[in-house]
This record gives C-alpha cells, structure tokens and sequence, in this order.
C-alpha cells in the first residue's frame, strides 16, 4: 500500500501536480519543459517551442525547425522567466523576427527572405515593404535564374557530363555539407568559439563553392531580401520548385529550336568540350545536359518535398498529441483546405515523379521487370528502350552490371537525409551517422564501381561525412563543450575536414583541363589538315603550307577560323 502511494506521489510530481507552492499552473512536460517549484521560472529544451495554440488554451509544446526559434549555444535548455512580459511563443521567436504557432510566422513588416537558410527553407525574416519587393524581383532573377541558364547553356554547347564515377560522391558531399550535414546547423553549434567575428566568413567559404551543385549560384554572396511582404515561408519553398525544374524548360526550348533546320545546321557545329572540335550530335549533349538536371535537381525538389509535407505534432503535458501543424508553417494544420491545394498538391505531384525516377535507377535492367513490360502491348518499345538505356547509362555506366542499381541508392540517400533532417538536433546526427556507416559498409564489401579507385574514392568521402557528423555531434553536445581547448580542435579538424574534398575537385579540374590543353593542339593539328583539303581555291594560299605548332593561346583563334571557313566551304557549294 506504502509502495503504491509513493508511486502516485512521483506521477504527479513528475508531471508538475499536486503541490504546495505558488506555481499551480506550471505543469511540466516530461523533460521538454520543466518547470522550477520555486521560482515558477520554466526550462524548455533546445530545438523545441513552446506556447498557446488559441488565447487562453494550455501550453502546448512541440519541434521548431533550427533558425526559427531562440536555441541557447551554452547550455542544453532555454531559460523562460516567470512573469515576462511577453507570452511564451513571442519570447522564443522574437530573436527571429517570427511569431506566432513554432515561430511560422514573419512580424509585421517583415517577410522570409528567399536567399536565406542553409538546408532550403527561408529561416530568416527581414524587413520588406512594397518599394522594395517591386527591386527585389528582378535582383532575385538575375541571381538565381540568369546563373543557372549560363550553367546549363555552357553543359550544353560544351557536351560537359556531370555523371560520371569521380563526381557522383564530390557531388553528393557538396549538397549534403551545404544542406542537412551543415556543420553550423543553423546556428546551434558555436563557431564563434574559433572564428569569433569571422564565423559568417567562414561559413561563405565554404558554402558558395558547394551550393553550386545545389543550383543555388550566388544566392549566399548577398544579404538576405525578400521579394513580397505578404510571402510566407511556404510561398518561398514553392519557388524552390520554380528553381528546380528550370533547366528542364532550358532543355525543351532548345529543342523546339531545334526543329528548325538551319538552327540545327548552326548548332551541329557547335565545338565540344576540351580541344574536341567536331560535329558532335547535339542530342547526346541535351541527354547529358537533362541527367545534369536530374542529379542537380533531385536534391533541391527532395528537400522542398520534405519540407512542405512534414507535419509536427503539438503535446500537451501528459505528451499527447493533441495538434497537428506544418513544420515550417506553423500557422497552418496539417489539413487545411487553403495549404492541401496551393501547397501540398504540387508537392505530391513532385513525389511521384522523385520515386518513378528511384524505381527506375532502381529497376533497370532488371529482367524480371523487362519480362513483365514485354506482356504490356502498349509498354513493349517503352521500357526498355533505346532512349530510355541511352539516358540511364549515363547514370549506370561506371557501375558493374549486377551493381547498377547503387545509382538508385546514392539518389535515395539524399531523400532519407532530409528526413532525418526534421527530427531533433542529436537524432539527426544520430540517424545520419547510421546512413554513413551503412553506405560505407555497402560500398567497401560490395565495390559496385569498374574502376576500384572510385570504390576508394567513395569509402574515402564517405568516411569524411561521418566524421563530420560525429564531430558536429560533439561541438553541439554540451557536455563536450566544457573543455574549450577540446572544442576548438573539433572545430578545427572540422574545418579542414569540410574542405578536403574542394582540394580534390580543384586538383581534378585543374589535371583535367591541363591533359586536354596538351592534347588540343595534336587534335587541332589532325582536324586542321582535314579542314584545309576541303578548302576552295579562294584559300589555295593555305594549301600545302607548313602548319606551324600551336600554342595553347593559338587554338581559341584557330577553332574560330576553321569554323569560319567550313561556312563559306557551305556557301561557295550551294552556288
């Protein structure tokens, strides 16, 4: 009987009931918000908000996204005074500019900007007005828009592949470092305790050159702007859509140009990357040009997809779920009308296309699925065609044949790292440290590359993000940040950590560019001599001279004269 007394006195102490003291209204729940019987002063653990969902309701507690709401570096809980003036939502976001249900929303005055927020989302409000917003639109399209159409423009006249064995793991460690595996995590891990007043500084360095392959140029080299002072966070992950599937409508114009026969005469003559001047076949450029897109755009539509999606789950004292809101609109319910139409319907239309596109990098050749299709009438020149092989080869080539599918996974692995992304902080690096461990597994015992230095080259990077991840683990725990001395040097293994990988990408273009600048001048030699026999006699001159060895200044020129000559070579033969 005594044990059973003692067990409903601990029950209801532990959830804040039934004493003696002033702080009858002070409840606490769980360990996500505790509250001091004697000063009623109120401890809320980091990456959490905590307030009234309707005027007069009960707290509610409940996951903030990282930038929205107040985070304290020093320590595991966020101080709330008893009797401040402000409520408690507005205490934790006020240092965001936000308000309202998770911080969701922007003050008066202010909207999200639409450059901020490392993994995607506009963490970020700042002041905006009317004037402003009119300027804003045209600076948001010459810094995000007109980037991206010189990029894909430029892998398209050049016949540049970025599928290739050496890039799939640089690429994915570019989008993973300057999204989900950032090492400042919106702010919770404390930089400042290095870099000081450098700590943005530092954070540019490295962001910039990886969130190009986030199709996110120059975004970072400018402060934050918005572009309506009406625009909601939700808003601003629907234009990362807009972003996305831009190159796409860069690819389908080129196209339909090209369905103009002296567009094509022009374009067939276009010069290929790396001293290769010849007719290449402007499709196998727009192939390449459209897996750019796929392997650039997936993590950009994943994370938007995530993002818009995700709900969150308001709780009460007893930690039951007693509401449902959307992650980073908090101000919306998980079904509400208005937010299903205008933003989750794009985002399952976006879902399908994601998980087609697994299934097939998944799935083919799988002869199973070649045997079902070919049961299918209208799906026998479908899958698997010609087109269909050409464009996954580029993905699949420098895989092994039983080990084709490792496309799909490197793929899938992008999608699960965002939603590992949307748990709290230390589960987050939890979750994505069990995903390194896993895929270094997978690759160190089934070596699904040809070349097994890209096998090396794969465990290599991905033993780098792993430590990353633990060493961000470390600088945000704050048992571990005790020890300055012990911090710092996380802080600075770190660092040199993130910018292994640039050293290599550089080192790579730098030898890459180097080898064809050697060659172009043999190839340039070969095609110069076949040019000049085609030659009329209006360059007789030319013919049988002596060809003098290029230098690497010569062969731009060069290459513009040649061309210039098999226009008038076309010319003269159609008089």
């Amino acid at each position: 009987m005594n044990l059973s007394l003692v067990s409903i006195f601990i029950f209801l102490r532990l959830f804040g009931l039934g004493r003696s003291d002033n702080c009858v209204d002070c409840p606490n729940y769980g360990t996500i918000l505790t509250c001091d019987p004697q000063t009623c002063d109120r401890n809320l653990l980091n990456g959490y908000w905590a307030g009234n969902v309707t005027d007069g309701g009960e707290i509610l507690v409940g996951l903030c996204p990282l930038g929205y709401c107040l985070y304290n570096e020093s320590g595991q809980f966020i101080q709330i005074p008893h009797g401040a003036t402000q409520t408690m939502g507005d205490f934790l976001c006020n240092d965001t500019r936000r308000m309202g249900i998770i911080c969701g929303q922007c003050q008066p005055g202010n909207a999200p900007a639409i450059n901020s927020g490392t993994a995607g989302y506009a963490s970020d409000c700042v002041p905006c007005d009317g004037q402003s917003s009119k300027i804003n639109w045209v600076y948001y399209l010459l810094v995000i828009y007109v980037p991206l159409l010189v990029v894909f423009l430029v892998i398209i006249v050049f016949n540049i592949r970025l599928t290739t064995g050496p890039m799939n793991s640089i690429i994915l460690f570019a989008q993973v470092i300057s999204s989900t595996l950032d090492i400042n995590q919106q702010g919770a891990a404390p930089l400042n305790v290095v870099y000081g007043k450098g700590t943005t500084a530092f954070e540019k360095s490295y962001q910039i050159p990886y969130n190009l392959f986030n199709l996110n140029l120059f975004g970072n080299l400018f402060p934050p702007f918005c572009l309506h002072e009406n625009m909601s966070s939700s808003d601003v992950l629907v234009l990362r859509y807009a972003e996305g599937f831009f190159p796409v409508l860069i690819i389908v114009v080129i196209l339909l140009l090209l369905r103009c026969q002296r567009c094509l005469k022009v374009s067939a003559r276009l010069p290929s990357f790396c001293g290769h001047h010849r007719k290449y076949r402007i499709g196998t450029s727009l192939v390449h040009a459209f897996a750019a897109f796929v392997l650039l755009s997936y993590n950009r539509l994943c994370q938007t997809t995530v993002f818009l999606l995700t709900p969150v789950r308001l709780r009460d004292p007893f930690l039951k779920a007693v509401d449902e809101r959307i992650f980073f609109q908090g101000d919306y319910r998980l079904w509400d009308s208005y937010y299903v139409v205008h933003y989750k319907l794009p985002a399952y239309l976006v879902t399908v296309l994601l998980v087609a596109t697994l299934i097939v990098l998944f799935h083919y050749p799988v002869k199973w699925v070649e045997r079902l299709v070919s049961k299918v009438g209208c799906l026998r020149n479908v899958y698997p065609s010609a087109s269909i092989a050409i464009l996954l080869d580029t993905f699949q080539g420098c895989f092994k044949d039983n080990r084709r599918y490792f496309a799909g996974l490197y793929l899938a692995l992008r999608l699960l790292l965002f939603y590992a992304y949307l748990l709290p902080i230390l589960t987050t690096l939890l979750v994505q440290q069990v995903l390194f461990i896993v895929y270094i597994f997978l690759l160190s015992v089934l070596k699904p590359y040809k070349d097994n230095r890209l096998n090396i080259l794969d465990v290599v990077i991905f033993t780098d993000m792993a430590l990353i991840n633990i060493l961000t683990w470390f600088t945000i725990d704050t048992t571990f940040q005790t020890d300055p001395a012990s911090l710092s040097a996380c802080i600075i293994m770190e660092s040199i950590l993130v910018f292994l990988p640039m050293v290599y990408l550089v080192a790579i273009l730098l030898w890459y560019c180097t080898s064809c600048h050697e060659g172009a001048s043999e190839k340039m030699k070969k095609w110069r001599d076949t040019m000049i026999k085609r030659l009329p006699s209006w360059a007789g001159n030319r013919i049988g001279s002596p060809l003098p060895p290029l230098s690497s200044f010569e062969v731009r020129s060069e290459v513009n004269t040649a061309v210039e000559y098999s226009l008038q070579l076309e010319r003269d033969r159609s008089l």
